[in-house]
């Protein structure tokens, strides 16, 4: 895994740990250790085979535990704790140009909407078109991306 990929891995995360309920707050610490990885001069997996995952700003020992376990595998058990509270597939939504994890996360809580299928079906029934929060502009953009990404 490169460090953008990794990168990219830690910035999901946080969008799935605050659609799924997680405090906010805390979420936002993975966005910021993403960008960190991201400036490294050197690679993350070789940092990790050296046992220096604590030199990245921001990683303690719970995170370098996640670091580890997306280098190993391409997932972390920080997902699967929360995956009680929504499914992975809820991450399709904020690939929408212009829809961000508050959003998903209001469609997922409000509306029942957990992936491109689900966000296609609710557009069609029109579920979403008073949807606080959401204007014309945004149901175009969902309506767009469905239709170009196939679901």
């Amino acid at each position: 895994m490169t460090n953008g990929q990794l990168a990219n891995a830690l910035r999901d995360l946080r969008d799935f740990l605050i659609i799924a309920g997680y405090e906010e707050s805390h979420a936002t610490r993975y966005t910021m250790i993403a960008r960190h990885i991201e400036k490294l001069p050197e690679s993350v997996e070789q940092m990790k085979r050296e046992g220096r995952l604590d030199e990245i700003p921001g990683v303690g020992k719970l995170i370098k535990v996640y670091i580890k376990e997306f280098l190993d595998t391409g997932t972390c058990s920080k997902i699967k704790e929360w995956e009680s509270e929504a499914p992975l597939t809820v991450l399709e939504l904020v690939r929408i140009p212009g829809l961000g994890a508050k959003t998903a996360r209001m469609l997922y809580a409000n509306y029942g909407v957990y992936s491109l299928e689900s966000l296609k079906l609710a557009l069609e029934e029109g579920k979403l078109d008073s949807a606080p929060g959401i204007g014309p502009k945004t149901l175009s953009n969902m309506r767009d991306y469905v239709s170009a990404h196939g679901a």
